[in-house]
C-alpha cells in the first residue's frame, strides 16, 4: 500500500480535527475533584447507661453517662455533644465541673474541655477529650448540673464524634432523666 500525499494530507486533517475534539472535551469537561477524607466509625459506639445522682428538684447533681465503643470502631472518641430536648426548663450545666473517665479494669482520668452552646433555643453541652478514646474501651461522663425547679421527664439526645479532620457524628440515642416534682417526697 503505497501512501500518496492526498492520502497523508487527509489523514493528518484527520487526526488534527480528532484532537481538537477531543481536548475541547476534556477542556469542557468538570475537573476530577478529590474528596476531604472524612472520619467515621465502622461500628457503632453504644450508649450503655445513663443516671442521675439526685432526682429532687432544684438541687445540684451530676448525670453520669457510660459509652461503650467496640473493638471494631476503628476510630477513637474524639467529642460528645449532648443536646437538651425542648422541655419547660432549660437545664444549667456546669462545663467547668464535667469529668471524663476510661472505666475498664481501672479508672483513668480523661482531661475534657466543656462548652456549653446556649445559642438558637438550643441548650447543648460540646464536649472534646483529649487524648481521644481508642475503640475497645467504656467512656464514663459525669457533667454536673442543676436539676430543674419543676420535675418531670428530660431527655437530652447523645452524638459522638470520631478523631480526624473532617468527622461525621454519629447519634446514639436519648438519655431519660426523671425528676421529684416540687413537695413529691415525703
Amino acid at each position: 500500500m503505497k501512501l500518496t500525499l492526498k492520502k497523508y494530507l487527509s489523514y493528518s486533517f484527520f487526526s488534527i480535527i480528532l484532537f481538537s475534539l477531543v481536548l475541547s472535551i476534556y477542556k469542557s469537561s468538570p475537573r476530577f475533584v478529590y474528596a476531604e477524607e472524612i472520619s467515621f466509625f465502622r461500628a457503632s459506639p453504644r450508649l450503655a447507661r445513663t443516671h442521675t445522682t439526685f432526682t429532687l428538684p432544684n438541687v445540684i447533681s451530676t448525670y453520669i453517662f457510660e459509652i461503650e465503643i467496640p473493638q471494631n470502631a476503628v476510630n477513637s472518641l474524639q467529642k460528645i455533644v449532648i443536646n437538651q430536648q425542648t422541655n419547660m426548663e432549660t437545664i444549667d450545666f456546669f462545663p467547668d465541673q464535667t469529668k471524663a473517665f476510661i472505666i475498664n479494669n481501672n479508672q483513668q482520668k480523661i482531661n475534657v474541655t466543656a462548652i456549653n452552646n446556649l445559642s438558637d433555643n438550643k441548650n447543648e453541652l460540646i464536649i472534646e477529650l483529649e487524648p481521644s478514646i481508642p475503640s475497645g474501651n467504656t467512656l464514663k461522663l459525669e457533667v454536673k448540673t442543676r436539676n430543674p425547679l419543676y420535675g418531670g421527664i428530660y431527655q437530652y439526645g447523645v452524638t459522638t464524634y470520631p478523631q480526624g479532620n473532617n468527622p461525621r457524628g454519629l447519634y446514639l440515642g436519648i438519655a431519660r432523666f426523671h425528676f421529684d416534682q416540687p413537695g413529691g417526697r415525703f
